[in-house]
């Protein structure tokens, strides 16, 4: 029985112009004699040999020959077909596919029509005697937030088992986020975080389901986001987005689990709607601004202190899918990395809180407009980076929309907050600031 591999001309709907396999050939060679040891043991065959060629192959030549003989033929088929699998997952080689239509690419062989041999009960061998793995495969998560404390709370839910994990975030990749976002390679720059992500976290487990959500969380569209969910998972870094997530969770009654870090300092908490163990409306009745606190962009972030709370989330919320416990229910847990000290201290209960009783009218913020729905309209762009605030009083007679903008968004909102409060309904910020414009097309 033999087995060849030809180069054909197309792959996954491209037209493939010719291969090209890069191979470490020394271990390729010394894992390779074990794999077809391993197949003669298991398929019980007299002889078999393998060639895998290597450098630029074009259209018709042959990659990968395998002969193998044995007493039946169906052994000696079985044999071929799992020595190419475990060429694929086990031999240093890399291929890149040329296109006639597009830029040539390296490509993941194990993501080219394998057949790997493993079971699911295999994957899930070392925590099987911790963990009811049925109650993780059950949950359905929705993780708000790709980035510092999403990327290592999603690896470690996605290898744990949870069973479906949906992923809101509506950023792209810059270079600045990797070195805390290990999900993210260099290469990826660019590219849409809930893409990247949702394929990587695809690959590391394929017995879940991910589903990656590339928009905004917004009061349109939040509580339908989290519907129906076993638990919420707040990986945000802003108080607005925070209060909003909070406030749907208790008006619809879904457990949340909500972490925040600065510098070395960290927080986390679990909010159990019906549960008197308090909200964050107890403690602050109004959404603080974020303009009076500090972000990793002003005062820096290091990725091990933020992987760190990551994955304490990620063990919060594994405990919690057990049993309904964990740590952080009836206390919040404060800890400093820098001199190893943490403290629980007990949540406070507000008597008769409106939003504890679920009580709760998400409000629509119609202060922001983004940069895709600005495209649509005709308006007066105003860059404040450089201005004082005084600029704005040329503008209040405009008889058109007048849009602010600074870095971030975060003085150009509390600008328009203060304009409209005077009556000037006609100023609006651009949400997310000049930042945000570097991820589109110019503004005219």
């Amino acid at each position: 029985m033999s087995f060849e591999g030809w180069v054909r001309d197309h792959n996954q709907g491209k037209k493939v112009s010719s291969l090209e396999y890069q191979v470490y050939e020394e271990l390729a060679k010394k894992e390779g004699h074990k794999i077809l040891q391993e197949s003669i043991h298991l398929f019980n065959l007299h002889h078999i040999v393998c060639t895998h060629r290597y450098g630029h192959l074009q259209l018709g030549e042959i990659a990968v020959w395998i002969g193998a003989t044995a007493t039946h033929r169906d052994d000696a088929f079985k044999a071929t077909r799992f020595v190419i699998d475990q060429i694929k997952c086990r031999l240093p080689i890399w291929k890149k596919e040329h296109y006639f239509e597009q830029k040539p690419e390296w490509v993941f062989c194990k993501d080219h029509h394998t057949h790997v041999h493993f079971h699911e009960k295999d994957y899930y061998q070392k925590q099987k005697n911790i963990v009811n793995q049925q109650s993780l495969f059950d949950a359905q998560v929705l993780v708000v937030g790709a980035g510092g404390l999403g990327c290592p709370l999603l690896q470690a839910l996605t290898t744990a088992g949870v069973g479906r994990i949906d992923i809101v975030d509506h950023d792209i990749i810059s270079i600045s986020n990797i070195h805390r976002q290990p999900l993210y390679s260099p290469e990826v720059v660019g590219e849409k975080k809930v893409t990247v992500a949702q394929k990587k976290l695809a690959a590391l487990n394929p017995f879940i389901h991910v589903q990656g959500h590339d928009l905004r969380l917004e009061s349109k569209n939040v509580e339908k986001l989290i519907l129906g969910k076993t638990l919420i998972l707040d990986c945000t870094d802003n108080l607005e987005t925070k209060y909003l997530l909070h406030d749907a969770c208790f008006k619809l009654r879904i457990p949340l689990i909500s972490a925040s870090i600065y510098q070395f300092e960290g927080q986390i908490r679990t909010f159990i709607p019906g549960e008197n163990s308090g909200c964050m409306r107890c403690l602050q009745d109004k959404t603080p601004e974020d303009s009076k606190l500090g972000n990793c962009n002003d005062f820096g972030v290091l990725g091990s202190a933020v992987g760190f709370l990551g994955n304490l989330q990620a063990n919060e919320a594994i405990l919690y899918l057990q049993n309904k416990q964990n740590n952080s229910i009836e206390s919040t847990f404060y800890f400093d990395l820098k001199t190893l000290s943490q403290m629980r201290i007990k949540n406070f209960v507000k008597t008769n809180c409106l939003t504890c009783k679920g009580q709760v009218d998400l409000i629509v913020d119609d202060l922001e407009i983004s940069v895709q729905d600005l495209y649509r309209r005709d308006a007066k762009m105003i860059d404040l980076r450089d201005q004082e605030d005084s600029i704005i009083l040329d503008y209040i007679n405009l008889n058109k929309m007048v849009v602010l903008y600074c870095h971030r968004g975060i003085r150009s909102k509390a600008i328009v907050k203060e304009m409209r409060a005077r009556g000037y309904s006609h100023f609006y910020s651009l949400r997310g600031g000049a930042d945000s414009m570097s991820h589109h097309r110019p503004i005219s």
